[in-house]
């Protein structure tokens, strides 16, 4: 397993209470079809990077083409996650499932666990616990997670294409793009923190990742800011690729995702 470098926002865990109210109820039935490995990973076999979904990174396609099950392990942290399922019999199934969990990394002192289709509406479900004064105990719950690719010791961030952006074509050698969501930053602009893009070719899919310059320790604030569109250049014209954000995992079709936002 990776244990690489994260963001103070992916250390960030927000446990969902408010969510439950918002969800409808699940079955056990609905709950039972996520055993085994993932078909996402049929898909994409392979991935030259790390994810991160909390704090720990991991390889995904070794994670989610492994085993589900793991809550009936006996290894410490896994009985802390049976423990705490047991504790929350009756939630709403889609945030808390009660089976069908996997490790998705480990140290010495914590472990996070996901349980859920990648492709899932919301995505996996994910349970910290962690070791303090011997004892392990959950420390964070939370829904929706896409594991985020982690490059050169950064963490990527969401990328969409602009409304104003053009259909893309064979000659398309410039696209404009929207930068999703980044740590806090007191408002100042995820634009002129980007850093050069990184592409990464598999076959006929051109993958492109952003990231952004960490900011000086301290302090910040979560001032919402609208960046204009922010023009990226490709490496060469597009041709017959197809073009995806490679800062998650399973990475998403950017020309899909704009056809069905905008058209």
């Amino acid at each position: 397993m990776y244990a690489g470098h994260v963001s103070a926002a992916a250390r960030g865990i927000t446990v969902l209470a408010a969510f439950l109210a918002l969800l409808g109820a699940a079955t056990p039935a609905q709950a039972k079809t996520t055993a085994g490995p993932d078909p996402v990973v049929q898909e994409w076999p392979s991935w030259p990077y790390p994810t991160v979904c909390h704090s720990l990174a991991f390889d995904p396609v070794a994670v989610f083409s492994s085993p589900t099950g793991v809550e009936f392990g006996s290894r410490p942290s896994e009985v802390a996650l049976k423990r705490e399922l047991q504790e929350m019999e009756g939630w709403d199934y889609r945030l808390v499932p009660p089976n069908n969990w996997r490790l998705l990394a480990e140290t010495s002192n914590r472990a996070e666990f996901a349980s859920g289709r990648l492709l899932a509406p919301g995505g996996p479900s994910v349970i910290s616990v962690e070791k303090k004064s011997g004892v392990w105990k959950m420390s964070g719950l939370s829904s929706g997670c896409t594991p985020r690719s982690i490059v050169g010791e950064h963490e990527a961030i969401t990328w969409t294409l602009a409304e104003s952006q053009k259909a893309l074509k064979r000659g398309t050698k410039t696209i404009k793009i929207n930068l999703g969501p980044g740590p806090c930053a007191s408002g100042r602009s995820q634009n002129a923190r980007a850093m050069k893009p990184v592409f990464e070719r598999m076959d006929d899919r051109l993958l492109m990742i952003m990231r952004l310059r960490p900011l000086p320790p301290g302090g910040y604030t979560c001032e919402g800011i609208v960046d204009p569109p922010l023009k990226v250049r490709l490496p060469e014209s597009l041709g017959n690729s197809k073009l995806y954000d490679g800062g998650v995992y399973p990475p998403t079709d950017v020309a899909k995702l704009w056809r069905e936002t905008f058209r």
